[in-house]
């Protein structure tokens, strides 16, 4: 199984590369194209964010749960 820190990873990159692709297209003259991976930017930052956080509160459960168990 995947861990939940690979899809972190991954929403970090992919939004890097949409805002690597954004400004390509701002250069070159597509500017609705650029604000549309701008959108896909902001979404795969926000989904990584999400993981993160849940992540987190995942992790805190599980040590409050071995806390308790002891």
């Amino acid at each position: 199984m995947i861990g939940n820190k690979v899809y972190i990873i991954a929403g970090g990159v992919i939004s890097v590369l949409f805002v690597a692709l954004a400004m390509v297209e701002f250069s070159t003259g597509y500017p609705d194209d650029g604000l549309q991976d701008l959108l896909y930017a902001a979404v795969s930052a926000g989904a990584g964010t999400l993981l993160y956080v849940l992540d987190r509160r995942q992790r805190e459960r599980r040590a409050a749960a071995r806390r308790d168990a002891r």
